[in-house]
């Protein structure tokens, strides 16, 4: 069913630019405030993970062009080549599985790469540890929606700018949101017998949002400019810390 309540729709319009102005200084935060919200406006769990696709990949498409002259492209291909395949598995996964547990394993797996270097990409070569991610996104991202906490360590390496961080990042998570809409437009029907997700149905509710995240991306631009390397890093890592320690939190508070 279409979203059509006017006092829903610009309560995510506020959210959504919100978010893309964290999101477009500090690279991520936007995208699960977003979820949390969209799940407390009451919206049909069914519509929650694609539009929220819909809307973040508007949201890091426009971080990929704001910061385009700073994407690191040489560990994309792996990432994008060994995420294509899992967004089946995940829609399977995400039919059978409890996604509150889910997202409680994505808090684990974001603390402990956060805050213990040695395990970020387990001294895996760069493109090893992006193409291993690229599997385990693309299967995660149809089941919690948003992974963002989950791949946000593996961004901290070593000669990587703070401009270099959010640019690939955002790289990343566009394509990732790309496969999902996807998943859920053509492959649901015939892997877990449900609706296809018809993007046109929700263009009352997309269109405010998706203008939204694009002005807050040029917001947070602006806004980065204020910090410097060493600020960005540990404000980057709190706010990791934060949004895990919520996903920790939600299967346990109910």
């Amino acid at each position: 069913m279409p979203v059509e309540d006017p006092a829903i729709i610009l309560i995510l319009t506020l959210a959504s630019l919100a978010g893309a102005t964290l999101s477009g200084f500090m690279g991520m935060g936007g995208g699960i405030l977003l979820l949390m919200i969209m799940f407390l406006a009451g919206l049909d769990p069914v519509l929650v993970i694609p539009v929220h696709a819909l809307v973040q990949l508007a949201s890091n498409g426009t971080r990929v062009v704001a910061y385009r002259s700073h994407v690191r492209w040489a560990p994309l291909g792996l990432f994008a080549l060994c995420a294509l395949p899992f967004p089946a598995l995940g829609l399977l996964i995400a039919d059978a599985l409890d996604t509150e547990w889910t997202r409680f394993a994505v808090g684990m797996v974001a603390i402990t790469a956060t805050w213990f270097p040695a395990t970020r990409g387990l001294g895996l070569s760069e493109k090893t540890a992006f193409a291993l991610l690229g599997a385990v996104v693309g299967t995660c991202g149809v089941v919690v929606g948003a992974t963002g906490p989950l791949i946000a360590p593996f961004f901290l390496r070593g000669g990587w700018r703070k401009e270099q961080i959010i640019a690939t990042k955002a790289t990343c998570q566009a394509y990732n949101h790309l496969l999902k809409i996807a998943a859920f437009s053509l492959l649901a029907p015939a892997v877990t017998g449900t609706s296809a997700f018809q993007v046109l149905d929700q263009v009352l509710l997309a269109a405010p949002l998706l203008a939204a995240v694009v002005l807050g991306t040029f917001l947070g631009k602006r806004l980065l400019g204020h910090l410097s390397e060493e600020r960005f890093r540990q404000l980057y890592r709190w706010l990791l810390t934060l949004i895990a320690l919520r996903l920790l939190l939600t299967p346990l508070l109910g």
